[in-house]
């Protein structure tokens, strides 16, 4: 089984809605848990939601959002033709985030919460249908494989 959804959407605020439903409506097709399941849509609504604020400069663009669902893998893809973006240090460095909360700060956990969430956050620039492509891959939980005759278990 594959299955594939894509969403093309403005930047505007009002569609972050839209993607979470497209999202729930293909995660309800996983193995994944309801905690999961809402954990998933808060990393995809964090990236979106990034996009939206900061992609355009305060204009209007497009976005497209790439749902992609085997065997193994859920893949969330964003494409921008915004501003190129290069999170460089931010996608890898650790977040201490007793630091942030002592500080006050409000925002700027979204790369926090997406890594913590997914299993692999990756940024690619300049591709042939995009300046920014964030993608994010969740592996779907694997049903355990009954022991083999002979296992040393038995």
């Amino acid at each position: 089984m594959t299955l594939h959804r894509v969403l093309e959407i403005t930047n505007d605020s009002k569609n972050l809605s839209r993607v979470r439903g497209e999202a729930a409506a293909v995660l309800a097709e996983t193995a994944f848990d309801r905690e999961m399941r809402n954990k998933i849509i808060v990393a995809v609504d964090e990236a979106l939601a990034n996009v939206v604020e900061h992609a355009y400069g305060g204009g209007s663009g497009e976005v497209r959002v790439l749902f992609t669902l085997d065997e193994r893998t859920l893949v969330v893809r964003i494409q921008d033709q915004g501003v190129r973006f290069d999170p460089g240090e931010r996608l890898k460095t650790a977040v201490d985030i007793h630091e942030h909360i002592r500080l006050g700060l409000k925002g700027g956990l979204g790369m926090f919460l997406m890594r913590r969430i997914m299993d692999d956050v990756v940024y690619n620039h300049d591709g042939p249908d995009f300046v920014n492509e964030l993608v994010m891959v969740k592996n779907l939980p694997q049903p355990d494989l009954p022991a083999e005759d002979g296992d040393a278990s038995s």
